[in-house]
């Protein structure tokens, strides 16, 4: 059958109607306008850090003989992590064992010899004064063998110090020497960290602070996580008492579930902390995806999308962005609903 060309426009307008119908059948993304109430959830950033953690750095110098740990090692405490040279040590420690010997050897004839003055003065022998001189010298030598003896001591200590051990069971942060480095006193050699024990920091702008809600359960999102620990709930939070001058952040801390495994510290947090809102402003606290916004010079707006999935923009006045969320202050309401694509909205009629 030969169609005339009136019947092929009226086909195509058909076909046109059926795929916009389609198109708005399908349904875009959306998202509904939500009211906050009394309450709104402000979206801090921050990373995972180790509540217990140390840099270890060797309290003696020498070459570094012996690094048996690498980066990820996990470690139990009491674990050998580096030893230095101790030959030093050990002939230093030698030359004082000797002087105390020498000393030891002095006191023994000093005493010998204030004993026999003793006698000697007790049968009137000897003066007084040689008695004293006698006795002086005796107490020299005990006090120059005490001396010895703690000097002694303290090199035994210092030949302990060159074997270094793990603190804690932990794991291996970092090493930052190598076997014939040469180690000195506050130099770091590597780090440790527990990792039973995490906890989450974020930043928050002061003025947030005197809104959050303390006593409550917060969520913390941590993408790069497993799936069964992307999202946790903290139940306890610490304000830290100072800000920084800078960017006028605070640092809050948020306690983590104890024994998690695939996270690490470092890794990128979000946390949804619950923000209190004066009295009076339930009603404005309008929410919307901050990616449902359409910016075109002095226009901001949204695709509004009705029940039969067609979309409108419409103008509206927005307030402060809290992470992935908006504050709308006027052209929405509570229910309704925003495309999340507004390109895609757009191209349709």
């Amino acid at each position: 059958m030969r169609l005339t060309k009136s019947s092929h426009w009226t086909l195509v307008l058909i076909a046109t109607i059926f795929i916009s119908t389609l198109a708005r059948a399908d349904g875009l993304a959306t998202a509904v306008v939500t009211q906050s109430g009394s309450a709104t959830i402000f979206t801090a950033e921050g990373t995972i850090e180790a509540v217990q953690s140390s840099v270890i750095a060797p309290q003696v110098s020498g070459s570094v003989m012996a690094l048996p740990v690498k980066v990820g090692d996990h470690v139990k405490a009491g674990q050998l992590l580096a030893r230095i040279d101790t030959r030093l040590a050990t002939q230093q420690a030698m030359s004082s064992q000797a002087q105390v010997s020498a000393a030891q050897a002095q006191m023994s004839a000093a005493k010998n010899e204030y004993e026999r003055k003793r006698r000697l003065y007790a049968q009137q022998y000897i003066s007084q004064a040689a008695l004293e001189r006698a006795e002086s010298d005796y107490k020299t030598a005990v006090a120059q063998t005490k001396a010895q003896l703690a000097q002694t001591g303290v090199s035994n200590v210092q030949t302990g110090l060159h074997t270094i051990n793990a603190p804690y069971t932990g794991v291996i942060a970092d090493v930052m020497a190598e076997v014939g480095d040469m180690a000195m006193p506050g130099k770091p050699l590597l780090s440790v960290y527990n990792p039973n024990v995490l906890r989450a920091v974020i930043n928050v702008p002061q003025s947030q602070l005197a809104g959050l809600k303390h006593g409550e359960n917060v969520t913390v999102l941590i993408s790069a996580a497993n799936e069964a620990e992307r999202s946790l709930i903290s139940t306890q939070m610490t304000i830290l008492p100072t800000a920084d001058s800078v960017s006028n952040m605070v640092k809050v801390r948020l306690t983590l579930p104890q024994g998690l495994t695939s996270i690490t510290p470092g890794m990128f947090v979000r946390a949804a902390l619950p923000i209190s809102v004066a009295q009076g402003q339930e009603q404005e606290q309008l929410q919307i995806p901050a990616k449902a916004v359409v910016r075109r010079s002095e226009l901001v707006a949204v695709y509004v999308v009705d029940s039969q999935g067609r979309p409108s923009l419409r103008q509206v006045r927005l307030g402060r962005q809290s992470g992935e969320n908006v504050e709308v202050f006027a052209g929405l309401q509570a229910g309704e609903k925003v495309a999340l694509d507004p390109i895609a909205a757009a191209n349709i009629k």
